[in-house]
């Protein structure tokens, strides 16, 4: 299985491994560090055997990871989701910024934060902005949850456990700047009322700066996320039409079928069947162009497009060779998929 959002993933953090470890590195390879006591705990995990990164709640404990135009913003969509075990919420008339892109006070910078109300919010950082927080919908003490934060222009929606729990139509969003640092776990704005530091434990944070993930409520994973994306080659029976038209009523004879050019190069008694599908929950069917390769030099054997269905047939070809068949993505966002030493059914 694979996420098919995965091309716009910009950090993902499964946050988890071997007790005490201070490693904490990063599906698409930028480089976080801890400062304080952050470190890796197996005392809770939210998914068995993971373990968590662990926050003591320390005025210096946090993530951080160096400023990179990857974490640029578009000024319409994004999406945030972690998993959270929250020990103590923050003191009286502070909040603590969980997840901080960008520095205070500049409009290309984005967080989200939990407030002395126990509420997950979402918000540029800076003043005359407005905000959405999950007022009515506190985060509980002690166990695992799922959030997500997920914009699509403008239109801002927070989950909880894959349900809707806020949502407005038009959050200011963060846009502009040349880079943007991340920090996981508080800020260090200099405002001790948003500075508070991360008491719990947190898991499986995915950030995409330019798109959201999910518009309406969703199954949570039941494991950690998973990584990159493919298509699947799968063999399948060819497409018939159940029903074949009628010869037309002025016909008086029947034609003979038509007969396919002689190939001597390719042509025998050999098919192959198959379908092209992307990865997703579940996996949906695609039309993209299909190649078929001789296997032995690489020459191109036949080409073809699946159909709405996903399903693709080449027929009348050599039965006796190897091939391999390639999956292009005309759409730009996916590399092509090979499936390799694939040998034809004989044609009844």
């Amino acid at each position: 299985m694979g996420d098919p959002l995965w091309p716009l993933l910009n950090a993902g953090l499964h946050l988890s491994g071997s007790n005490g470890s201070t490693s904490f590195p990063d599906v698409k390879g930028h480089t976080f560090t801890r400062s304080g006591g952050v470190v890796i705990s197996t005392a809770q995990s939210r998914f068995a055997g993971e373990g968590s990164a662990y926050f003591p709640g320390g005025a210096n404990d946090r993530l951080s990871c160096a400023a990179s135009s990857d974490f640029l913003f578009d000024g319409s969509s994004l999406s945030i989701s972690f998993s959270l075990y929250l020990l103590a919420y923050p003191a009286t008339g502070t909040e603590c910024r969980l997840i901080n892109i960008g520095t205070n006070g500049s409009s290309a910078a984005f967080c989200v934060d939990i407030n002395q109300y126990h509420d997950i919010g979402a918000y540029v950082q800076i003043s005359g902005k407005n905000s959405l927080f999950t007022g009515g919908e506190p985060v509980a003490l002690n166990t695992w949850q799922d959030f997500q934060v997920s914009v699509f222009n403008r239109q801002a929606l927070i989950f909880k456990n894959g349900l809707i729990i806020a949502s407005r139509p038009d959050l200011d969003m963060p846009s502009g700047g040349t880079t943007n640092i991340v920090r996981i776990g508080g800020d260090q704005s200099g405002y001790p009322s948003v500075d508070a530091p991360l008491y719990g434990y947190l898991s499986q944070l995915r950030i995409m700066c330019k798109s959201g993930r999910n518009d309406s409520a969703y199954v949570p994973d039941s494991g950690p996320f998973e990584e990159g994306f493919s298509l699947d080659y799968v063999r399948a029976a060819p497409v018939v039409p159940l029903v074949r038209p009628a010869l037309p009523a002025w016909k008086a004879v029947r034609s003979p079928p038509g007969s396919l050019l002689l190939d001597a190069e390719h042509g025998g008694r050999g098919r192959i069947v198959g379908t092209v599908k992307n990865k997703g929950v579940p996996d949906y069917p695609v039309s993209r162009r299909v190649r078929l390769l001789r296997k032995r030099d690489g020459v191109l054997a036949r080409e073809t497009w699946s159909d709405a269905a996903g399903n693709y047939v080449f027929d009348h070809i050599r039965h006796d060779l190897t091939y391999v068949v390639m999956s292009h993505d005309h759409t730009g966002l996916y590399n092509a998929v090979i499936d390799d030493a694939i040998t034809p059914d004989l044609i009844p």
